[in-house]
């Protein structure tokens, strides 16, 4: 196969299954940028949910991301997971050096902004490890702006959380007994389509919704809840980890008045893995302060984010 871009610097990592691939945006070609990096996203190609273009921020420690999304076939305004992919990235190797950015090695906080805002990443090397802590601030500020608001879809009480469907997996068992999770048969598929296919009628919204969180609770669970995020069940799309479908989940569970106080709370949340099943063997951590607004401050983490791959890739021609 001839190619007309060989050797095109890359990381590939995922956080929970949520797979990320980091590239400098300088080494695609602009005027063909979005359908260049769904073709890396799909297959038979490198493959990833989200595609990370970076480049530097002039004057700070800062990098600029724009965000390719397979789920939405389009641009994304901020990606949780993406944060902690290349806060892992950043504390295991020079980034800054594979990628020819002009990231240095061994800071503590590294500034992404993305469309919807500046997006902190902490790197605390202590302990003999690295923990990356994403800072959703931004992201928690565009939710609000956009609005909060409950309604009803096909019988079942959902959240518009900004752009977020959320909805909660009593709130679906209630009106669909047979509704199955664990994992999500093909029932339970369409019944969740044809809520997404409701939300822009109901919640006065004008485009389709791609963005979809579910929240479980499970009673004698030391969890908080479990998550699973079915973005775009039509083409079977289902991400088991989503760092801002987590902060919708949360803002969601504080209007239900599940959360409730003032002041600093950890929670914990059961998701990721491979299966289309809410919840799964990891642990979202998320640390948020409440206050008169309902959620003020917020930030999280993943139990388990790794690299898979470094090198080079090629851009296939067309």
């Amino acid at each position: 196969m001839s190619c007309n871009i060989p050797n095109i610097p890359f990381v590939k990592g995922h956080m929970g299954g949520n797979e990320i691939i980091l590239l400098n945006r300088a080494d695609l070609p602009r005027e063909s940028e979005l359908a260049s990096g769904l073709t890396l996203l799909s297959s038979p190609h490198i493959g990833g949910d989200q595609l990370g273009l970076l480049s530097d921020v002039e004057g700070g420690k800062g990098i600029e991301v724009k965000i390719v999304d397979i789920n939405s076939r389009d641009y994304l305004p901020v990606c949780g997971g993406l944060t902690q992919v290349f806060g892992r990235a950043y504390a295991e190797f020079d980034l800054g050096e594979l990628l020819g950015l002009g990231l240095e090695p061994g800071w503590e906080r590294v500034d992404l902004a993305m469309t919807a805002g500046e997006f902190p990443v902490l790197v605390d090397r202590r302990d003999n490890g690295s923990k990356v802590v994403s800072v959703m601030d931004s992201f928690l500020d565009t939710v609000y702006e956009a609005g909060v608001e409950v309604g009803e879809l096909a019988g079942v009480r959902c959240y518009r959380i900004g752009h977020f469907l959320v909805t909660f997996l009593a709130e679906v068992k209630k009106e669909y007994p047979e509704a199955s999770f664990d994992p999500i048969d093909r029932t339970t598929a369409e019944l969740l389509i044809g809520l997404q296919e409701r939300f822009p009628v109901v919640f006065d919204a004008t485009e389709v919704n791609r963005d979809f969180a579910v929240v479980g609770r499970s009673r004698g669970s030391e969890k908080d809840g479990q998550l699973i995020f079915p973005h775009n069940l039509s083409e079977g799309l289902v991400e088991q980890t989503c760092g801002s479908g987590t902060v919708a989940a949360v803002v969601a569970m504080v209007e239900e008045g599940i959360i409730s106080g003032t002041g600093t709370l950890n929670l914990e949340f059961a998701a990721g893995g491979e299966e289309k099943s809410i919840g799964g063997p990891e642990t979202t951590f998320v640390k948020l302060v409440l206050g008169d607004r309902g959620v003020e401050e917020i930030s999280f983490s993943h139990g388990l984010v790794e690299i898979l791959a470094r090198g080079h890739l090629a851009l296939p021609e067309g």
